[in-house]
């Protein structure tokens, strides 16, 4: 009786999942991999793997949703702001056009008896989107590129122990992307694709005492396989036709290590090793004309975060984070999809806890590394990429019941 009642709110509860993921955005990042998915964890620099608890668990680490007692909702989006300075060959310096990315995020969270939890989650775990004049220097390669995802993850739950959690799910991402560049003042060329890829992920949540815990997740690699249209204006020998760009994104492997000094502290340490050696090319597939790969060669790297959180009192949260994360692009393989090199965020906000409502916001400042690029087979001519850095705004509203 008590696990058809829970199913019964867990059906309800994923219809008022779904209305508030009706959102039209387009997701954004300096760089591919996206962190950003929910207001707490952007203020504790992503920082929340081994506390997973709450309702984003579901995204940072699905086992440790056997915290939560009953059914958990949050929902909510992350602004960001990119901008740029980048100078190629002899052409003037351009700065990249100022736009606003939205990337939702959304997570529900039923309990279904003592040993058993599901959560599903929907967010954004890639994206790009960058945007440069369309006469710009470098606008024969590309002057507008914008990849879009969506993930839905579900995830059954397991309390092994009183101190041993796992989880595992598939994950689906629904993907897009619109790139474009230009040949001449009057000929372009517009590629639209989107698709399904399914990929999957586990993930263990371990209390050693009262004080510390630990977290561990791991997200497979995807492909993803997009089909579309190529679309050329005043391109004479070409003609609009369809087309399909072939990807695959890459495994990760996140550890967490979190420690609770007293009551009112929570201290958490994070890496994260992301397998940039699966996304090797791009295969550009046409229906009509010669296909292309594009090579990427990426090496695998490393992203180091720290969090905090403060009980200042007992309804409201103050947090920071600082985040250190590795550019996995090689020379000679730098293109202008992706202006980005090492970079670190700094990362603040607060939370207000208001009975079963809580409500976080956020703020966070990127900064990459200059960078200075020899003239390869994606770029017309060297290049100074500068002043390169990204603000970010997040909010989450969270109910319990």
């Amino acid at each position: 009786m008590l696990l058809k009642r829970n199913l019964c709110h867990l059906a309800a509860s994923m219809r008022a999942l779904a209305l508030l993921m009706l959102l039209p955005t387009v997701c954004h990042a300096g760089g591919f991999a996206l962190y950003e998915m929910s207001a707490r964890a952007n203020a504790m620099g992503g920082a929340t793997i081994a506390l997973a608890d709450d309702a984003s668990a579901v995204v940072y680490n699905p086992a440790g949703i056997t915290q939560l007692p009953g059914t958990s909702l949050m929902a909510g989006m992350t602004a960001i702001a990119p901008t740029a300075d980048v100078k190629t060959g002899t052409g003037a310096e351009t700065t990249l056009q100022t736009n606003i990315y939205t990337p939702p995020h959304a997570y529900l969270v039923q309990q279904l008896n003592d040993k058993m939890w599901f959560g599903v989650g929907m967010y954004t775990r890639f994206g790009l989107g960058t945007q440069y004049g369309d006469d710009w220097a470098g606008a024969t390669k590309i002057y507008r590129a914008e990849l879009a995802s969506y993930s839905l993850a579900p995830n059954i739950a397991f309390k092994v122990t009183d101190d041993l959690s796992i989880a595992f799910g598939p994950e689906f991402i629904y993907s897009s992307a619109d790139l474009r560049k230009r040949f001449t003042s009057t000929a372009t060329m517009r590629m639209n694709v989107d698709g399904v890829g399914v990929g999957a992920q586990a993930a263990i949540h371990y209390k050693i005492n009262d004080e510390w815990s630990t977290g561990f997740v791991y997200h497979s690699t995807q492909k993803q396989s997009d089909t579309g249209h190529v679309h050329y204006t005043n391109t004479p020998g070409a003609h609009n036709q369809a087309m399909t760009i072939n990807m695959t994104l890459p495994a990760s492997y996140n550890l967490g290590l979190a420690y609770k000094p007293n009551k009112d502290w929570k201290i958490e340490a994070d890496a994260i090793f992301t397998q940039w050696q699966d996304y090797d090319k791009l295969e550009y597939d046409f229906e009509d004309q010669a296909d292309v790969i594009s090579e990427k060669s990426w090496r695998n790297v490393w992203r180091f975060q720290l969090g905090a959180e403060y009980m200042a009192t007992d309804w409201l949260a103050l947090r920071a984070g600082f985040v250190w994360d590795q550019d996995p692009i090689r020379r000679g393989y730098e293109d202008y999809m992706l202006p980005t090199n090492d970079r670190k965020i700094y990362s603040t906000g607060f939370g207000i806890i208001d009975g079963n409502y809580t409500y976080d916001f956020s703020v966070m400042y990127l900064v990459n590394n200059d960078r200075s690029i020899d003239a390869n087979n994606n770029i017309v001519g060297a290049t100074r990429i500068t002043n390169s850095r990204a603000y970010m705004a997040g909010f989450s509203i969270g109910y319990k019941f």
